[in-house]
């Protein structure tokens, strides 16, 4: 696809809507981080997911500079942004084992998330691998935080980790968006349309992680992991 720009301020943007979005994206992160990191009822993985947030507002922030103004910043700027996402999608795997109380299954599954990050971080910085951010957040959110909140929901009755299992399931809807490549025009693009769409999924998980921890009658039936 044809790389758009204007001139801004004696200055050349490239891809200007993907940047506008990824900033907006980034307005609406660090507005949730900050409302869960100063939320009087927040709770430890409340705070977890201040920290998702806050490095997905650092990556947004990052990413929309990198298409914005690669001119200037160069393509480091990229990489930069996924070494963030990465860290902000171990914050989410940290806010869901807050779920898990046995230690025989939360200590192995801490390693396993440190190593995982460590091993996505070394794949961006030696090979500027981009299929390492993708698999790294599948694995993450679907393969790790996403069973752990439908469990939390289902046997242990707490809405709030199925209200978060909703939100991680609706980030399916952007990642097709970009993957499939649908676009408006060559100016509002998959990355674009992705962007708006991501807003709306990370309000979802911020609705959950904002509720306070408390358990439905009802879910009271399941044993704690």
């Amino acid at each position: 696809m044809e790389t758009t720009q204007i001139e801004l301020f004696g200055l050349t943007v490239t891809e200007p809507f993907t940047w506008l979005t990824n900033w907006t994206v980034a307005a609406f992160s660090y507005y949730f981080g900050h409302m869960l990191f100063h939320s009087k009822t927040g709770d430890k993985q409340a705070k977890y997911w201040s920290i998702f947030f806050v490095f997905m507002g650092i990556a947004s922030t990052t990413g929309g500079t990198a298409h914005g103004f690669v001119n200037y910043v160069g393509s480091n700027f990229h990489y930069a942004a996924w070494i963030f996402t990465g860290i902000a999608v171990f914050a989410a795997q940290m806010a869901s084992l807050e779920v898990v109380t046995d230690a025989r299954v939360y200590a192995p599954l801490k390693w396993f998330v440190i190593i995982e990050l460590l091993v996505m971080t070394a794949a961006v910085v030696f090979f500027q691998s981009f299929e390492a951010v993708r698999i790294n957040s599948a694995l993450a959110l679907v393969g790790i935080a996403l069973p752990i909140q439908i469990y939390g929901y289902k046997f242990l009755g707490m809405r709030r980790n199925g209200i978060i299992a909703l939100g991680i399931i609706s980030n399916v809807a952007p990642a097709l968006i970009h993957a499939g490549r649908f676009s408006y025009n060559k100016w509002f693009n998959f990355n674009d349309l992705s962007h708006i769409v991501m807003i709306g999924c990370f309000y979802i998980i911020y609705l959950g992680a904002k509720k306070i921890a408390i358990k439905n009658p009802v879910g009271q039936k399941g044993a704690v992991v």
